[in-house]
């Protein structure tokens, strides 16, 4: 029987879909740090709570209130558009500085000399400032595209912006904030394509100010030679920096136990805010410093990795912005606690306490993630014509089904 191959095709409607993917690396970074620094909270303020507040888990349940609170904000972002901070990214800087005003010439100077907090400390607009620095600057080189490059539209109006925030920080005085503050602006300033030589003029006027800083403040001018002398000698170091060490050597390489560290009951000042990773070394060792170094590499890997795969220049100086911020504060405070560079009182980010800090790291988190998710967004063409292999099918002439015999 005469027989024809006839080549059927079938097309395959695909509706629409918007495939949104969580970065689930950072997720388990920032997730990590966060079980981690719980952990840390609690074993460094159990017997601070039970010495001043008759509650050795006052400062835990406070730590747990601004997890919740960050944790909900962290979410709350990912589901908008990350571009609307574009729109507010003015206000946002607008209603920071005018808080960090409100510190300076309205709050009473705490026992230490300083003005940094609002009611009773709880909230601490320089924490903010760095978050809405971030938004700022990252809005404000985007939209001046190679124009950056030149002097009246890029060094000039930049260093004003980022210098007026510093010195308000400085003031308070937070010296170590205002440094970190203005070197991730720099950063964002280097790649989103600033002249060389606007960069090399600024980073060299930048540290001469620094410099001028160290050595004319009091409180740093002391850190200062505290640092110099225990080059020499550590036993001439500043005692919070000798302490720190002889937490790091008792820990050992897997520490002395959960909660057995001797350090945070006294030798240790501020065990549970600069020095938590000091109390980390010593309780779980190396092993822990290293799980925590591991963790953050991760955050620093899916950060770059999402700055780089962003739809937009905004996005992608946010992302970089957010990313730096979080890895730069972390290694200054672990140089700190190993005597790599002067004392500073910069907090762990997810690990030390202190409602404001982690409430702002959470959110810059949630941002992150939120570029991370828009820039993996997928869309599936409306339509498209899939064509299968061609299957034979043998059709007589006579309009009937071949037998077996036919078919083979």
């Amino acid at each position: 029987m005469a027989t024809v191959n006839v080549v059927r095709k079938r097309s395959i409607r695909v509706s629409p879909v918007l495939r949104f993917r969580f970065d689930y690396w950072l997720l388990l970074a920032i997730a990590g740090m966060l079980v981690l620094g719980m952990l840390m909270v609690y074993s460094t303020t159990f017997d601070y709570g039970l010495r001043l507040q008759d509650d050795p888990t006052f400062y835990f349940r406070r730590q747990m209130m601004a997890l919740g609170l960050g944790l909900v904000a962290m979410v709350g972002v990912m589901q908008f558009d990350y571009h609307i901070l574009r729109r507010f990214s003015v206000p946002i800087l607008g209603v920071t500085l005018v808080a960090l005003l409100f510190v300076l010439f309205f709050t009473a100077t705490s026992e230490l000399g300083a003005q940094r907090g609002l009611y009773d400390d709880s909230y601490q607009p320089s924490e903010v400032a760095k978050l809405a620095m971030i938004i700022y600057i990252s809005h404000w080189l985007s939209s001046k595209g190679d124009r950056i490059k030149m002097l009246t539209y890029g060094l000039l109006p930049f260093s004003v912006i980022v210098g007026v925030v510093a010195a308000l920080i400085v003031r308070q005085p937070a010296l170590s904030t205002a440094a970190l503050i203005t070197l991730v602006s720099f950063t964002l300033f280097f790649v989103a394509g600033a002249d060389w030589r606007q960069f090399a003029a600024a980073g060299v006027l930048g540290s001469i100010v620094f410099v001028i800083l160290s050595t004319t403040l009091p409180h740093a001018q002391a850190r200062v030679n505290a640092y110099t002398q225990g080059l020499s000698d550590p036993a001439q170091s500043s005692w919070h920096v000798q302490q720190s060490l002889i937490a790091l050597g008792r820990g050992g390489l897997f520490g002395v136990g959960l909660g057995e560290s001797t350090q945070k009951f006294g030798p240790l000042p501020f065990a549970h805010t600069d020095g938590v990773f000091a109390i980390l070394g010593e309780e779980l060792g190396l092993a822990g410093a290293l799980l925590l170094i591991t963790l953050l590499g991760i955050f620093l890997w899916r950060g770059l990795r999402t700055a780089v795969r962003a739809r937009d220049s905004f996005g992608s100086l946010l992302a970089l912005g957010i990313t730096c911020w979080i890895v730069f504060q972390a290694f200054i405070n672990m140089a700190v606690i190993t005597a790599v560079i002067p004392f500073t009182g910069v907090p762990l980010p997810f690990m030390s306490y202190g409602g404001t800090s982690l409430a702002v790291s959470l959110l810059g988190a949630g941002v992150l993630l939120n570029i991370s998710r828009d820039s993996a967004l997928e869309k599936r063409p409306q339509t498209s014509d899939v064509r299968e292999r061609p299957q034979p099918t043998t059709i007589s002439r006579r309009g009937k089904r071949p037998s077996a015999t036919d078919r083979f």
